[in-house]
């Protein structure tokens, strides 16, 4: 597991490096206590506190029209039953990772392989019961980092 997450801080590294911050001695966890890592790719998250692997969970992300923008965020906003207007539905367990393009963590749909491809997001990330129920109560706002990596592939 410890190369794991070194591998990660590097990856973490060359995104903060090619991102414009300052990448300097940039460790995502040691900046945050707890981390939720989302591999696009895999379309699988992953919540760390202090370093260690808590738990997994599958996740659906948004597709080539509506993607999931890699990079790092912070929750700014939790809205265990807030309603999104433009797209008329639902959005229980919202943790806002973008409050401008109101991209959020919720529970959502996560389908098996053979259906996921075709489910979009909208840039948001769904994940489902009960890990988002674990999740939502676990993430604090604006002390837990978002780690979007890659991007979506064709399942």
């Amino acid at each position: 597991m410890y190369k794991s997450i070194k591998y990660y801080c590097l990856i973490i590294t060359l995104i903060v490096a090619f991102s414009g911050l300052s990448a300097g001695a940039f460790d995502i966890f040691q900046e945050y206590e707890k981390v939720i890592w989302i591999n696009q790719p895999k379309q699988l998250g992953i919540a760390y506190e202090r370093g260690k692997k808590l738990f997994e969970f599958p996740v659906v992300t948004g597709d080539d029209e509506t993607p999931t923008n890699p990079g790092i965020y912070r929750i700014k906003l939790k809205d265990e039953s807030y309603y999104s207007r433009k797209y008329d539905t639902p959005m229980p367990y919202s943790m806002f990772f973008d409050l401008k393009q109101m991209k959020a963590i919720h529970e959502g749909e996560v389908p098996p392989p053979e259906i996921k491809k075709n489910l979009a997001t909208h840039g948001c990330i769904h994940v489902e019961p009960p890990h988002i129920d674990r999740l939502y109560e676990w993430a604090d706002e604006e002390n837990t980092a978002v780690v979007i990596s890659g991007w979506r592939t064709g399942d």
